[in-house]
């Protein structure tokens, strides 16, 4: 281990305790303090000593209670509960989404109701998920307001060792908006290749007469449970995602992982029988899906090259030597 991977770890656990947009401003101006501060000893930055930076760290205090200097006045919820929060609020909205496209498609396979408006029953969900967060959040800032002087008063009891500190993960920042219009397009595929099947035909006028004829062949319907076990683990990965606010090698192992299983169902795909309704635009479709299953096969092979690349580059970092890091 050396000193600057010391304070590494530490600015990484501050960030850790606030919100993902307060981070970038914070990072920069601990960095700060705690270069002023060896400064103040007679610290040679070139070559920082491991013993004083520990001693810097142990005087700056545990993490989470230098986050609460940036984040309490406003924080419904402190940095000691906001992990916490954070874990539960995505699971239980996690589980209510999965419970909500469960019983969708249990309940159109069954034929034991039609829906009428989709687009109703998605408002729904949005709101059922909006108001479960708002009971989560109300919960939360109760505990907090109860236990805030209790659990200030406890960390300041007990005594810290800034050797304890994690090591600092190799993440992503999330491009929000893009995860947002995935989300949606995804849980709109679900709905109409579940629900609305129908809705994928092909509309010819003659006259005077419309006739809709179905595109997709029977042959198709059985991918159709595949394919919705696929983005419906899409979605809890990325609303996960979302709700960490960074990418983490975990969730990109699990990323490739479900592109693995995307390119097994698309293979299955191209080998079984007709697609389409229609053996005119099968070819077309076969297409399709082989375009598909090319682009989702580079794009794992890049996240493979990427997630390597970030390993070396952090094992690298933690073998070098004190005069290397800094």
């Amino acid at each position: 281990m050396n000193a600057q991977e010391w304070i590494d770890r530490y600015v990484y656990a501050v960030g850790e305790a606030l919100p993902v947009r307060e981070r970038g401003d914070v990072d920069a101006e601990i960095r700060s303090l705690i270069q002023d501060e060896l400064e103040a000893r007679g610290a040679d930055l070139e070559s920082l000593d491991e013993q004083m930076v520990l001693s810097v760290l142990e005087q700056f205090g545990r993490p989470e209670t230098l986050a609460a200097r940036y984040h309490a006045p406003r924080a419904l919820i402190g940095p000691a509960l906001y992990p916490i929060f954070r874990i539960v609020a995505t699971v239980v909205l996690l589980v209510l989404t999965g419970v909500w496209i469960f019983g969708i498609v249990v309940g159109v396979s069954l034929q034991q109701r039609t829906i009428e408006n989709p687009f109703e029953m998605f408002a729904g969900l949005v709101g059922g998920l909006f108001q479960t967060f708002g009971t989560i959040v109300f919960v939360f800032a109760l505990v907090e307001t109860a236990t805030r002087g209790k659990i200030e008063a406890e960390a300041k009891q007990q005594a810290w060792n800034p050797r304890t500190l994690p090591k600092v993960e190799q993440t992503e920042r999330v491009k929000v908006g893009e995860l947002v219009v995935g989300i949606g397009f995804t849980v709109l595929a679900i709905l109409v290749f579940n629900a609305y099947p129908e809705w994928i035909s092909a509309i010819t006028v003659a006259d005077g007469h419309v006739t809709s004829t179905p595109l997709l062949s029977e042959n198709f319907s059985a991918f159709v449970p595949w394919l919705t076990l696929m983005w419906s683990l899409a979605i809890a990965l990325d609303a996960y995602v979302l709700a960490q606010g960074r990418w983490r090698p975990l969730t990109r192992v699990l990323q490739m992982a479900l592109s693995v299983f995307g390119l097994a169902v698309l293979a299955w795909m191209l080998m079984s029988g007709p697609l389409l309704a229609w053996p005119a635009l099968e070819p077309v479709a076969r297409l399709v899906v082989a375009i598909v299953f090319a682009v989702t096969g580079i794009e794992l092979l890049v996240q493979g090259y990427r997630l390597a690349m970030q390993r070396i580059a952090g094992a690298n970092t933690t073998g070098g030597t004190p005069s290397q890091a800094a």
